[in-house]
């Protein structure tokens, strides 16, 4: 089965990949981001989900612990315009033992 990748965010976010033509994608707020990121993880159709940075370091502790442990979706934080933050740093870590590479690492 061929995974597929969704996005979610803020408009802008959402609206720039949609414009580079991903039809998977979910606009939301910072209240309704933790509900959208679990319905995500539960379909199967997702391999990759690509969040903005900044609401994935606002999720429950119980969401962390469980993005912690899993391996598949992968999640892939996106720092906003204004650059990147510690959080992703951390989300970044939780990739790299999911994985075993950093997905962020400049050759």
């Amino acid at each position: 089965m061929k995974a597929k990748m969704l996005v979610i965010g803020d408009a802008p976010l959402v609206t720039g990949f949609r414009l580079a033509g991903l039809e998977n994608t979910v606009q939301c707020s910072d209240g309704t981001f933790q509900a959208e990121l679990e319905k995500a993880l539960v379909a199967p159709e997702f391999g990759i989900i690509v969040c903005k940075e900044s609401m994935l370091a606002k999720i429950d502790w119980r969401l962390r612990k469980k993005l912690d442990s899993i391996a598949y979706p992968v999640i892939i934080p996106m720092p906003d315009y204004s650059g990147k933050s510690a959080e992703g740093d951390e989300i970044r870590n939780i990739n790299k033992r999911a994985l075993g590479f950093d997905l962020g690492a400049k050759k």
